[in-house]
């Protein structure tokens, strides 16, 4: 974008809308809500700029009081709604469901870049209908312009839901390579200067270094199909493999779920989620297989976890925890060797 817009002065959306309006966006911040859901708010939004107005005011609502309160007419298709219905507030919801930070719902985003903290999340909505989740202590920049649609990861994790615009290329730039996309759900995640890795969820896309991104039958592009992931490091060739998507997806139900991962790695992704880290004293500990879904940012039942499975020692030092083998007791003189 090359600058920001100011908000135009336009009729308020009617009740019907803004009912309508509310209910998408406490089925989005339902943790059990239908796989399709963000599809059916895509396509409502599309349907005309009055629907997008009353998003943006309903999730502006929503986010300063932490509920909203509204009225289903017999006109008004409210999907299941009784008369009058009072949403659980968001920020109670939040606490009882996940240990991170509350998420942020905006619906036009017209600053260049956006950066959230250690165990934050948001949601963005861009200009275009595209949507974007950010996932812990991740920056994008955003630069729209009448050729493309140009979003760069500079460090962390984003989900892009992108609008389809056949006419105006969605491009992430990440690492030295873009990712080409059109009506497509994907994920990148780049919180290592080593490696990054794209998860296509649905739709299709095309991952290439970007020096090398005109060059026709270029080796180094990759086409992905939906649930193939793309790992690319600087220390590897680049791989395909095709990873559980609930598990890569599970960020943003506010959880981390793991399976026979060791323990090194395990404890490094606690560690994104939170100011408090966990470390391991010894080495070999890393190599311990873990299994089970953490709710993100919660170090604490993490380590109850582990050191119950493994029969570790936890140690806090300041707000970090240190885990190492439990001390064997010696026997006291004249006790007898099993």
């Amino acid at each position: 974008m090359s600058g920001s817009r100011q908000p135009r002065k336009e009729p308020a959306p009617s009740e019907e809308v803004r009912a309508q309006a509310a209910t998408w966006i406490a089925r989005l911040h339902n943790e059990q809500r239908d796989p399709n859901l963000k599809a059916q708010v895509r396509a409502w939004l599309g349907e005309s700029e009055d629907h997008r107005r009353a998003f943006n005011r309903m999730a502006v609502a929503w986010e300063r009081s932490g509920k909203i309160r509204i009225r289903a007419r017999g006109d008004v298709p409210a999907r299941g709604m009784g008369l009058w219905l009072r949403f659980t507030p968001w920020s109670a919801a939040i606490s009882a469901s996940m240990a991170i930070a509350a998420i942020v719902l905006v619906y036009y985003w017209n600053d260049s870049a956006v950066v959230t903290g250690v165990g934050q999340q948001q949601v963005r909505l861009l200009q275009d209908g595209t949507r974007v989740v950010l996932n812990t202590d991740t920056r994008i920049e955003v630069n729209y312009d009448d050729r493309a649609r140009r979003v760069r990861l500079i460090r962390g994790e984003a989900w892009f839901d992108v609008s389809k615009r056949p006419s105006w290329p969605f491009l992430v730039s990440v690492d030295g390579h873009e990712i080409r996309a059109l009506g497509t759900s994907f994920i990148v995640r780049h919180d290592d200067i080593q490696d990054f890795s794209v998860t296509l969820v649905e739709g299709r896309i095309s991952v290439a270094p970007i020096a090398r991104i005109d060059e026709a039958g270029s080796q180094d592009q990759h086409i992905l199909a939906p649930g193939q992931r793309l790992l690319i490091s600087r220390n590897h060739a680049p791989t395909v493999d095709r990873p559980e998507l609930t598990r890569v997806t599970a960020w943003e139900r506010g959880r981390v779920e793991f399976e026979e991962t060791p323990l090194g790695d395990a404890v490094g992704e606690m560690n994104r989620y939170s100011t408090h880290h966990v470390t391991l004293l010894n080495s070999e500990l890393a190599q311990l297989r873990v299994g089970g879904v953490f709710r993100a940012g919660d170090s604490d039942e993490f380590v109850r976890t582990v050191s119950a499975a493994f029969g570790l020692r936890a140690e806090r030092h300041g707000h970090d925890i240190q885990l190492s083998r439990a001390a064997v007791a010696l026997p006291s003189p004249g006790e007898s060797h099993p």
